[in-house]
């Protein structure tokens, strides 16, 4: 923009209000970037911290059902498995089973052993945990509190022949 003197002599240069209205810009397209990519980064994190925590519990799940001697009884709500061949105070019968808390829909996979009492947590904060058994395969089916349903896919190992003839 050109600015006209008194003389008429032009002198070309920006006027205030343009230098400040383009500084404004650049300030609010460079606030927008910044708010952006820390969106995405958090994004990132939590998706590879969700995946990487649902792997953990899988294997931690199937390396538990890999050791059991014998599953004593699976429904909707539970797994009731054993370690060992005797039950006796030394060798405990383990459960796998959902708790809800009452007037929320806040539910939780857990562990717990009949002899010890206590829990430990494997998944928590669900809105829907089903646990389903079809032949040699166990599906546990959760929902979480955002709606994305997941199922974790567990092998029951196959009774050999002396196992079975055992019991």
């Amino acid at each position: 923009m050109s600015i006209k003197l008194k003389n008429n002599v032009r002198h070309k240069g920006f006027m205030l209000y343009e230098s400040i209205v383009a500084l404004m810009v650049t300030i609010l397209t460079i606030s927008v970037l910044q708010q952006s990519l820390q969106l995405m980064k958090s994004i990132q994190n939590t998706t590879f911290r969700e995946q990487l925590r649902w792997h953990i519990t899988q294997e931690k799940l199937q390396s538990m059902l890999d050791d059991a001697y014998e599953i004593r009884k699976i429904t909707s709500s539970q797994i009731i498995f054993s370690k060992t061949k005797l039950l006796d105070k030394k060798h405990p019968v383990f459960v796998l089973s959902i708790r809800e808390d009452k007037g929320t829909y806040d539910r939780m996979l857990r562990i717990t052993t009949a002899t010890n009492g206590g829990h430990e947590p494997i998944l928590m904060h669900q809105r829907e945990i089903k646990i389903e058994k079809i032949s040699n395969l166990v599906i546990i089916t959760t929902v979480n509190q955002a709606g994305e349903k997941s199922e974790m896919y567990l092998t029951l190992k196959e009774k050999s022949h002396d196992e079975q003839s055992k019991t």
